[in-house]
């Protein structure tokens, strides 16, 4: 349901570079519940320091999401994919050379159920698979249409495989009866 709110977008595209960013629903929804939270909190204080307590949370769930930030850059004349995240003015960089890179993969996550595992109702996860080092995370989605279109321009700009395992058969023993 709430699928859009962090979701990367592809902002700008080249034959030689992507630029991926959260969206702006993202901004727009944390102003939206800062502003609903902290009107609350107020109106709530004077009657009780507890009651205030739940709203103050939504208004400070909304100013992380007004102050979150994301950006993913490929670039292959630079060779190099940039990574900048910040909340509450905090940042994050890196700096990931392509050639770490070994593929962009869309799988369909899999939830378990005692000793059964079952497909997750919908969920799709894309990341990038690297040699060395944990992937990193692109994005999630209960459509895998969105996902599909920013993974094919990030294989094709920086030269990577798609690996899509979103379809992938599950292995006889976790099949249900």
């Amino acid at each position: 349901m709430f699928d859009w709110i962090g979701s990367l977008r592809i902002r700008e595209r080249s034959h030689a570079r992507v630029v991926l960013s959260l969206s702006r629903t993202t901004q727009l929804a944390g102003l939206l519940l800062l502003a609903a939270g902290a009107l609350v909190a107020l109106r709530a204080w004077p009657v009780s320091v507890w009651l205030a307590f739940l709203p103050a949370l939504v208004a400070l769930f909304g100013a992380v999401l007004v102050t979150l930030r994301r950006e993913l850059i490929i670039d292959r004349e630079a060779g190099v994919l940039r990574v900048d995240q910040s909340a509450f003015g905090m940042a994050n960089r890196q700096v990931v050379p392509l050639f770490h890179l070994r593929a962009v993969v869309i799988v369909a996550r899999r939830r378990v159920e005692g000793p059964r595992v079952l497909p997750a109702a919908g969920r799709y996860v894309a990341y990038l698979d690297r040699r060395v080092g944990d992937a990193i995370y692109l994005d999630e989605a209960r459509r895998c249409a969105a996902l599909l279109r920013m993974a094919e321009a990030i294989a094709d700009v920086a030269e990577l495989r798609l690996e899509y395992e979103a379809a992938a058969e599950m292995p006889a023993e976790e099949k249900l009866d």
